[in-house]
């Protein structure tokens, strides 16, 4: 492969035109292609194969209900304790919902009237408008969603009236680029320190960006055929961004070795040639190592975080693509301008830094003290709680964080947490003896301690009884008959009672059956058992409302009793509840996420020892990386639950409340930073390992390793935590977790763990790093 990369790289460089033309003709139709299609990005992130989703079918077919539809809800609330009851109000709700129905009847399927739904808080200051659309969420579009919004607010905001928005329709992922660009900029600046040349610090950037775009590109077109969680576009970005960054530097500083390696003058096509066999060689092994952890992703089979995983991977193959073929063809553009790298260290001497000498004299402290580091860290992943994003967790300004805070307060913090149930009853069981069944299981529901009500369900037919011409007259022949049995009773009492006195009587009676009937029928119209029946009686639906929110594990606990409650009720009775809704959803990945973490971890480390055997030759070095990779991870694990989880220092990061650590972060650091670690591991120990083959001095081996490729590495690691650690600049508490928890892993791992743990594991062990089967540095001896 080498011999192949070392042609390949004299032709880019002496056919530079020819591939900049091509990758401009790329890009440039990828944008066009991308402008025809649009993006469709999926808010939800779902997962098949689990109860809560399984059921999804089942309630869109026995209840016409999808939980994949488009949704907004509108929260209004009159500040300073006013009455939404007003006239005036009534009127601009009801005119806001004329004009929903009317202008966007093509895309609205309901709009419900607050005053008609009773969705009132007790206080009466407080309503809530729903909409739902008549496509799925990521099908809607958002010019009509800012449409609803814009019309809204015209017609329902003032001075002393709040309007906010939530619903699966507004997206959850903010990207506006400045993330990006702060991390762009100190990489910049980290890069120009190292090369000490604009152009060539510049270089790495342009690589990376046109890599970045092109990625992106298809993985939009990619929306348009395949279903595509938002949050990949935001991981494919930060990973493609880093990694395009990281390998465009360790190829140029290879270059500029080349070119510096030798008293004669090499040709740039030769010395281009020399780069791609050996750091093109080492960016394809690490970039293939980071493509087969994000494609393992998908052997979790969660729906998204295979979308997520394959999204990655391809920004990654761009990302490898520009660096292996549009770099070489900039550098030969601007070759004039590259300054060659100063002498390298040769296997006779012996190179002396603080870290150096550190490591290379002190192994066994240098061990010690990445270890209690590490260790360190690690303590606060004991108590990690998993969760699932919810908007009680965005910022403060954010419509949806505002429409949380609002039903919390004026609906309960459950009203965020609704639930879902959906009963299949016993087909072999009676009509009473199923109502008998339902009767039991609400009851036993609704007593729970975490269950602040189940949602009262009208009674269509009494409401139909009651307003038909017959109930009507049925009314009103009963009410003559108690109006004048109280007049004859107060009569008997009163014999001398005037005609006014008696109409009195009449108008007072009146209004007390009005009230006395208007109470019944309210009674009559909810149906004592809350469920609601399929046409074919075969299936029940209840609407749960707990007493904490999304977040709290109150709630998690109640779905998990319910869940146990069933299975007892199903042995018993053959009658089963399942859970569904945004909300069980989330806690039905979350469960599936702790199961599937220990084994994608087994499978991944497998994978990395199984790579790093083969093209180290050995089988210690392997172990003792994956050693280092473990205790990087949960050190990263431990430093994001002290600030995402319990706060610490949040206002410095920007995190307006403590939240359960994201449950697919756990997953998404083990495939992202293995592919990164691994990308340290082999540049660090190939070149210990190149120079032990020259010399057989393992002491010399690990000096040369430090002196020559650390500081490449230092660059490289700094500018990762640069690109990570911008995004937890971000808004959205998804990203921010994300940007927080691959920094402070790139930041253990690299400084730590390859630039310590590693090199001092390979000074100490000497001679035995080296043993493999067949392998010729056997016959080396320390």
């Amino acid at each position: 492969m080498q011999n192949s990369l070392k042609k390949f790289g004299k032709w880019i460089y002496n056919n530079k035109f020819k591939v900049l033309v091509t990758w401009l003709v790329m890009v440039v139709a990828f944008v066009v292609a991308v402008l025809g299609l649009g993006s469709h990005f999926n808010q939800n992130l779902k997962i098949s194969g689990v109860p809560s989703t399984d059921i999804q079918k089942t309630l869109k077919n026995e209840f016409h209900q999808s939980v994949d539809a488009g949704s907004l809800t509108v929260v209004i609330e009159n500040q300073r304790g006013k009455s939404l009851n007003n006239t005036q109000q009534k009127a601009k709700v009801q005119k806001s919902v004329n004009q929903i129905k009317h202008q966007y009847r093509n895309q609205v399927k309901t709009v419900t009237n607050p005053y008609m739904a009773q969705t009132i808080s007790q206080d009466k200051t407080t309503a809530m408008m729903s909409i739902t659309f008549k496509k799925d969420a990521n099908l809607v579009s958002s010019k009509v969603v800012t449409g609803i919004q814009k019309k809204v607010r015209s017609n329902l905001k003032s001075k002393n009236t709040v309007v906010a928005f939530s619903g699966n329709v507004l997206n959850s992922v903010s990207f506006n680029g400045l993330s990006e660009l702060i991390g762009m900029l100190i990489a910049f600046v980290l890069m120009l320190i190292l090369f000490k040349s604009f152009v060539t610090a510049g270089m790495p950037i342009i690589s990376a960006l046109v890599g970045l775009v092109t990625g992106l590109m298809v993985i939009i077109m990619g929306t348009s055929l395949f279903t595509i969680a938002s949050v990949a576009q935001t991981l494919a970005v930060m990973i493609s961004l880093a990694v395009g960054i990281d390998y465009a530097l360790f190829i140029i500083n290879r270059y500029r070795t080349e070119i510096s390696g030798s008293k004669k003058t090499v040709p740039g096509d030769t010395a281009m040639g020399l780069t791609l066999a050996s750091a093109g060689s080492s960016v394809l092994f690490a970039g293939v190592t980071v493509i087969i952890a994000l494609v393992g992703l998908a052997l979790i089979k969660i729906d998204f975080l295979t979308q997520i995983g394959l999204a990655a991977a391809v920004g990654v193959v761009f990302a490898v693509l520009s660096a292996l073929t549009l770099l070489p063809a900039l550098i030969a553009l601007f070759a004039k301008f590259i300054k060659p790298a100063p002498k390298q260290i040769h296997s006779g001497e012996k190179p002396a830094n603080v870290l150096t000498k550190v490591i290379a004299n002190h192994p066994v402290m240098s061990i010690m003290v990445s270890l209690v580091v590490l260790v360190g860290f690690m303590l606060p992943a004991g108590h990690m709680r998993l969760g699932m994003p919810f908007d009680g967790a965005l910022p403060t300004q954010s419509t949806r964080r505002q429409a949380y805070d609002i039903m919390a307060d004026k609906f309960g913090e459950g009203a965020n947490s609704t639930m879902i149930g959906v009963i299949k009853l016993n087909s072999h069981k009676t009509t009473k003896q199923n109502q008998e069944i339902l009767k039991k299981l609400t009851s036993h529901i609704a007593k729970d301690r975490a269950v602040k009500q189940l949602t009262p369900v009208v009674n269509k037919k009494a409401v139909k009884a009651a307003k038909s011409p017959e109930g009507q007259q049925k009314l009103k022949l009963a009410g003559k008959r108690y109006v004048q049995k109280k007049i004859m009773a107060q009569m008997m009492k009163n014999s001398t009672m005037s005609s006014n006195q008696q109409k009195q009587l009449v108008q007072k009676y009146t209004l007390q059956y009005q009230k006395n009937v208007k109470q019944q029928l309210a009674k009559a119209a909810v149906k004592k058992v809350p469920v609601q029946l399929s046409k074919n009686h075969k299936y029940a639906m209840l609407v749960l409302i707990p007493k904490a929110g999304p977040e709290s594990i109150k709630t998690e606990q109640l779905a998990q009793r319910i869940n146990q409650y069933s299975k007892q009720l199903s042995r018993a009775t053959g009658t089963q509840i399942t859970l569904t809704g945004t909300n069980a959803v989330n806690i039905d990945i979350s469960e599936k996420l702790n199961r599937a973490i220990p084994v994608f971890t087994v499978i991944v480390m497998v994978i990395a020892f199984v790579l790093l055997t083969v093209m180290f030759r050995s089988f210690l070095i392997p172990l003792f990386a994956m050693i280092g990779f473990g205790l990087s991870v949960f050190a990263s694990f431990g430093i994001t639950t002290l600030i995402m989880q319990d706060g610490v220092l949040k206002s410095l990061f920007g995190i307006s409340v403590g939240a359960p650590i994201l449950a697919f972060l756990p997953v998404i650091m083990i495939g992202v930073l293995f592919g990164l670690a691994m990308d340290y591991e082999v540049f660090m120990v190939s070149r210990i390992r190149e120079a032990y083959l020259l010399s057989g001095d393992t002491d010399l081996a690990v000096r040369t390793g430090l002196v020559e490729s650390g500081p490449v590495i230092v660059t490289a690691a700094c500018i990762m935590i640069a690109v990570f650690g911008s995004f937890a600049l971000a808004t959205d508490p998804t990203i921010k977790s994300i940007g927080i928890a691959l920094a402070s892993g790139v930041l253990f791992d690299a400084f730590f763990v390859r630039l310590v743990f590693v090199p001092a594991t390979i000074k100490l062990l000497g001679k035995a790093n080296w043993y493999f089967p067949g392998a010729t540095h056997n016959k080396f001896k320390n």
